[in-house]
Order: C-alpha cells, then sequence, then structure tokens
C-alpha cells in the first residue's frame, strides 16, 4: 500500500477515471422552446414590476418579475418570484392576516 492508504492498482483506475473527465464536457444547457412556456400579463405593481400568470409545461405559475431598461430595450431581471397555485391560494387564504399586520404597524 502507498502511504495515501490506496492500492496501487486503485491509483491508476483513479487516475484513469481523471483522464476521461478532461475528456468530455460537461452537458450544455439547452433553453426551453418558446411554445412551451405561455405568458399572460396581468397588470404593473410599478415601473420596474409586472406580474404574469405563466403556464409553463403544464404547470401554472403566478410570477412577480422585475425588469430593467437598457439602450432603449426593456429586459427581465434575475429577481423575481413564481409561486405555484398552492403557494397562491395560501397566500390568498392569509389575505386577512396580512392585513391586520400591516394596519398593526401602520399604526407604530
Amino acid at each position: 500500500m502507498s502511504s495515501s492508504g490506496k492500492r496501487k492498482d486503485e491509483e491508476v483506475r483513479a487516475s484513469d477515471n481523471d483522464d476521461e473527465s478532461e475528456t468530455h464536457a460537461p452537458p450544455k444547457k439547452v433553453a426551453k422552446p418558446a411554445d412551451e412556456i405561455e405568458d399572460i400579463f396581468i397588470c404593473n405593481l410599478d415601473k420596474n414590476r409586472r406580474v404574469f400568470v405563466r403556464n409553463c409545461n403544464g404547470r401554472i405559475w403566478i410570477a412577480i418579475r422585475q425588469f430593467f431598461v437598457k439602450d432603449g430595450i426593456t429586459l427581465p431581471c434575475n429577481k423575481s418570484i413564481s409561486l405555484s397555485l398552492e403557494q397562491w391560494n395560501d397566500l390568498r387564504d392569509h389575505e386577512e392576516d396580512i392585513d391586520k399586520a400591516l394596519s398593526d404597524l401602520s399604526e407604530v
């Protein structure tokens, strides 16, 4: 055994695997075709935030997206949140609690 506790043939196999990983590139990410994603614009929350209902591969999401303007073109930011229908319904179920908390905080 070598000083690292491995047998020599294990060291050779480990180095062979290292060589293989260097020759194979990781798989590239493929963007989803536009026909698999459908956005329905709902409203503007402010100048840079918009609400959409999105159908992505048969799953429905409520998306709040942030946008920015670059060279006169409006582009989406990485800042966004998407809620599943279950999450959206949970949020709606707590509407009264949220309103009460908002009024309690505004009184302070």
